[in-house]
């Protein structure tokens, strides 16, 4: 994952702004689902905070949260934003070295961070700091199809170096609950969708794709200017501004045996 992060270096202040948060629901009903009864929740991949805002707000005091972000740049960011909440603390870490003791967090998540980690490395992690009874769980956002995203994604797909299957690579972003069912330290796995929308205007979904890694890999061959022309005159030939993106937060969780 630490290689991984290198991609997001200078992106910190950009990505805290432009990208989408996730439902609170979302987060209270995985403490609900929890049967231990540690009160730390781990934020894996927690980037400048998005996430670690949300998981937050949906817990009591009761939790500690403890987020976990590898990347300096984005960890800045993310110390920034919480450095008044005593119930948050920030740590250098990633999901293959989670520096926190055995059996000692109540709750797990990794939200739209997973394809990032290596597999096998993260679920032994995973499953050697939850207690037994802690909820394990990954947590992705998904658009709903809709036009102008669609002409964004093929854009990017069609010029990207990254990006040579782009169906290919979104099938490969996070295990299904069956996978997750097939983990001998897991139990009882099970998936929700939660879904909700947000409005944008048309620079304001540019600078969301601007978050991207694989948008910043084109940037880099062709330049921002080209890009955002681009990206622009797909806007305007969609005639959106603003667009209501309509979102699915997808949740896939299990127990620790």
């Amino acid at each position: 994952m630490r290689e991984n992060a290198d991609r997001f270096e200078g992106l910190a202040e950009t990505y805290a702004l432009f990208r989408p948060g996730y439902p609170q629901d979302c987060f209270a009903d995985l403490a609900a689902a929890c049967l231990s009864d540690r009160r730390i929740a781990v934020d894996i991949g927690a980037g400048p905070g998005t996430s670690t805002r949300g998981l937050r707000a949906a817990l009591d005091d009761d939790w500690l949260v403890m987020a976990i972000e590898p990347g300096a740049d984005m960890r800045r960011v993310l110390s920034r934003s919480f450095q008044d909440d005593a119930k948050v603390q920030v740590n250098n870490g990633s999901a293959e070295h989670i520096p926190l003791p055995d059996a000692s967090a109540g709750l797990l998540v990794a939200c739209t961070a997973f394809h990032w980690f290596d597999r096998d490395a993260f679920f032994a992690e995973a499953a050697r700091v939850l207690a037994p009874g802690g909820v394990i769980a990954l947590i992705r956002n998904k658009r709903r199809p809709l036009p102008v995203v669609e002409a964004f994604d093929g854009y990017i797909a069609e010029r990207s170096v990254e990006v040579h299957d782009y169906a290919a690579r979104e099938r490969t972003k996070e295990p299904t609950v069956r996978d997750l069912g097939a983990l001998e330290a897991f139990r009882a796995a099970k998936s929700r969708t939660y879904g909700w929308c947000e409005t944008r205007d048309c620079r304001s979904l540019i600078d969301l794709y601007l978050t991207r890694s694989t948008v910043w890999a084109l940037v880099r061959r062709i330049g921002l200017g080209q890009v955002m022309a681009d990206l622009s005159g797909i806007c305007a030939e969609h005639s959106c501004d603003p667009v209501e993106i309509p979102y699915e937060t997808t949740v896939k969780w299990a127990l620790r045996r």
